[in-house]
């Protein structure tokens, strides 16, 4: 039994120090494979890397506390009143905790989204034309699936 706990530990220790000697400078300088296989592995799931600014905005689109002031302010929802779903609130509210569904929200997207005055007035700061133009982008960065439901053969009998 201890011959057999040592070996473990040998081999641990030799995967760790050949980890952090060999994988860990390889992916400092950009040579790894580690990214390119993550992208690979998530991009299929409708997980599109952000950009630098748009990570860095990540924060400010999360700050929504649900008051309405936007759909108040917004000129489209007082021309014509529509349901509380096609409201800025409910846009800033649902994407910003979902990226990963950036193309079911770009398809259903309110020209609230792109109004300046919403913004305005949100007494967070949420930037919602912003936030629009970085799920439009995430939107367009995701692969097409369609063919991939056609080859699901899942649930038939």
């Amino acid at each position: 039994m201890a011959i057999r706990k040592a070996v473990a530990w040998m081999n641990l220790a030799w995967n760790f120090g050949r980890h952090v000697v060999v994988q860990m400078p390889a992916r400092a300088m950009g040579r790894g494979a580690g990214a390119q296989r993550f992208r690979d592995a998530v991009l299929p799931e409708g997980y599109v890397p952000l950009e630098p600014a748009e990570r860095d905005a990540m924060t400010s689109y999360m700050q929504c506390i649900h008051c309405g002031l936007c759909s108040l302010a917004c000129p489209d929802v007082r021309a014509a009143p529509a349901s509380a779903w096609d409201e800025a609130w409910t846009f800033v509210a649902g994407p910003s905790r979902s990226i990963d569904r950036a193309p079911i929200v770009a398809a259903d997207m309110s020209p609230c989204a792109d109004c300046d005055e919403c913004a305005g007035v949100c007494p967070t700061g949420v930037p919602i034309p912003h936030m629009a133009a970085t799920l439009r982008r995430l939107a367009a960065s995701v692969p097409d699936r369609a063919s991939d439901s056609a080859d699901d053969t899942r649930g038939s009998p």
